[in-house]
C-alpha cells in the first residue's frame, strides 16, 4: 500500500466541490409533539478500495479520533504473529478482542478464558472499570449486589489482546500502553498501513481505556475499512470473517453493530467508537467503508444515520432495512415510559 489523498479530488461532495472542506451536516433531527426540537450535525464519507469517494455528507476531511473503531486493526499483530494458534485462542475469544462488549457473562468469560491461556490475571488489565455498557449485565450485578469490575470494561478484551501478544513475544507487560512499547508501535505501524497514511501523519493520544489512540480523517478511516473487506491478506480476511462470525462478541445483545451483522449475516461488518464515531465495511460486489462522527459526540442518532446512509446507497436490503427498524426511528420515553418524541435521521 501506498499513502494518497486522491479519492478527495474531482468528486462531489455535499454542500461543495473538488474536496472543498464544509461546515458539519444535519445529519439527524429529534422530535416531540411532531416538531423538531434539536438537531444533530456531523460528517459521513462512503469510500472504496481504491480510494474513490462514492458518498459525502459535511466535510470528509474532517480530523478526529477513531476510538474503539480501531479495534480490528488493533488486533492485527497477534494474526501476523499466530498469536490464536499459539495459544489457542477461539473465534469468540478474538472476536473479544476487536469489541466493545457489554460485560454480558459470555464476555467476561471470554476474557477470562484469555488470560487464563495466557498465564496472566485480570490484575494484569489496565483499563481500568467502568460500569457495564449493557443495561441488563448492570441490572443483575445490582440484583447480587456485586461491583463492576475490570472485566466488565468494554475494552477488556483488547487488553487481554494485547497482553498475549508481549507475552508471546516476551516483552515487558507491565508499560504494554506506552506509546514507546515495541507493542504499541507495531499497531502504529498497521493503522498507518492500513490508513494509508505515514504513522508520522497520524495523531495519537490517550483513549477513556488508557490506550493510545489515533487520529486521522474520516475518509481514511472509511478507506480503512474499505480495504480491510477488499484485501487478499489472509490477516484481514480472518478479522473480517471472526466479526461476521462471531456478532454477539464485539458488542451484544440490543447493540446496533452486533444486530446490523446478524441481520445482514456477516455481509456488513460494523464498529462503534466512542464520541459519536461508527464505521462499516461492506463485503460482497461493491467493497465498501463508511466513516460517520457525530459533531457533538452523541451516540443517540448514530445507527439512524448510518441505516439511512446504507439504504440510500443500496446497501442494505429492504428486508433488512426493516428487520432493524428499532434503530433508524429510535422512540424518546419519559419518565413514565410516554412516548414523546423520536430520533431520525434528515438524510
Amino acid at each position: 500500500m501506498k499513502t494518497t489523498d486522491e479519492g478527495l479530488s474531482n468528486v462531489y461532495i455535499q454542500g461543495s466541490r473538488n474536496g472543498v472542506k464544509t461546515a458539519p451536516a444535519l445529519l439527524a433531527n429529534v422530535t416531540r409533539g411532531g416538531g423538531v426540537e434539536s438537531q444533530h450535525f456531523g460528517h459521513v464519507v462512503v469510500v472504496e478500495a481504491e480510494g474513490r469517494i462514492l458518498f459525502a455528507l459535511g466535510d470528509p476531511r474532517f480530523v478526529t479520533y477513531i476510538r474503539s473503531a480501531a479495534k480490528p486493526f488493533q488486533a492485527m499483530p497477534l494474526y501476523d504473529d499466530a498469536v490464536p494458534e499459539i495459544f489457542g485462542f477461539r473465534d469468540d475469544e478474538m472476536a473479544v478482542v476487536m469489541s466493545s462488549h457489554n460485560g454480558e457473562p459470555k464476555h467476561v468469560d471470554a476474557v477470562t478464558s484469555i488470560l487464563r491461556k495466557i498465564g496472566r490475571t485480570p490484575q494484569d488489565l489496565q483499563c481500568g472499570i467502568h460500569p457495564p455498557l449493557g443495561a441488563a449485565v448492570i441490572q443483575d450485578l445490582r440484583r447480587r449486589g456485586e461491583k463492576p469490575g475490570v472485566l466488565h470494561n468494554n475494552c477488556s478484551g483488547k487488553h487481554a489482546g494485547m497482553l498475549a501478544a508481549c507475552v508471546n513475544r516476551g516483552w515487558p507487560v507491565e508499560n504494554y500502553l506506552d506509546l514507546n512499547h515495541p507493542h504499541q508501535q507495531r499497531i502504529l505501524q498497521a493503522m498507518a498501513r492500513w490508513a494509508w497514511m505515514p504513522a508520522n501523519g497520524i495523531g495519537v493520544g490517550i483513549d477513556g481505556c488508557s490506550a493510545p489512540v489515533f487520529a486521522m480523517p474520516l475518509f481514511n478511516m472509511a478507506r480503512m475499512y474499505a480495504t480491510l473487506v477488499s484485501s487478499e491478506e489472509m490477516t484481514a480476511q480472518r478479522i473480517v470473517q471472526t466479526m461476521a462470525s462471531a456478532p454477539d462478541m464485539i458488542a451484544g445483545e440490543e447493540r446496533f453493530d452486533t444486530d446490523v451483522m446478524r441481520v445482514t449475516n456477516g455481509r456488513l461488518i460494523a464498529k462503534i467508537g466512542a464520541e459519536g464515531i461508527q464505521c462499516l465495511g461492506v463485503t460482497g460486489g461493491q467493497r465498501l467503508g463508511m466513516a460517520l462522527k457525530m459533531s457533538d459526540g452523541s451516540h443517540r442518532a448514530v445507527s439512524s444515520v448510518a441505516l439511512a446512509v446504507l439504504h440510500k446507497l443500496g446497501l442494505i436490503l429492504d428486508a433488512e432495512y426493516e428487520q432493524l427498524a428499532a434503530y433508524h426511528r429510535v422512540p424518546i420515553r419519559n419518565h413514565r415510559h410516554i412516548e414523546t418524541g423520536f430520533v431520525e435521521a434528515a438524510i
